[in-house]
């Protein structure tokens, strides 16, 4: 089985048709000459060099989807085949449901990380403590 990661984290795209319920492309409005959310981009952007790290060392060996946690049917979707490949008891289900945000790494089901993107020797420490994982491509 292979080992699947997800990197939770915003999307720069408004996910939704215009309206109360969708988010407002932070990075593309000033007021002035600053914008509104920079900290959104900001972790969009610190994200890229733990996906490169990981795609670099894992190739296909791994399972990486990178999903908006406003993306609630893909995100579910992919927790719940997780946590039932990986029995995963229902107690850490509840801690890994209860402990999503914007920035969160997730690994068979289980939060590695959340509120700051770990380096990525941190996940790759997480990986190789999980039973029957390979270690590189």
């Amino acid at each position: 089985m292979k080992p699947s990661i997800i990197l939770i984290r915003e999307w720069e795209a408004q996910m939704s048709g215009s309206g109360c319920c969708g988010r407002l492309q932070g990075d593309v409005l000033n007021i002035g000459d600053r914008r509104v959310f920079p900290e959104r981009r900001q972790a969009m952007e610190a994200m890229g060099p733990l996906y490169r790290a990981i795609r670099q060392r894992y190739g296909d060996s791994i399972d990486l989807l990178v999903v908006d946690p406003r993306n609630w049917v893909s995100l579910m979707a992919r927790l719940v085949r997780d946590f039932v490949r990986s029995r995963v008891p229902l107690g850490e289900i509840w801690r890994t449901l209860r402990g999503i945000s914007t920035v969160t790494v997730v690994l068979n089901g289980r939060i590695v990380a959340r509120g700051d993107w770990p380096k990525p020797e941190t996940v790759f420490q997480s990986i190789a403590g999980e039973a029957g994982t390979v270690d590189a491509a």
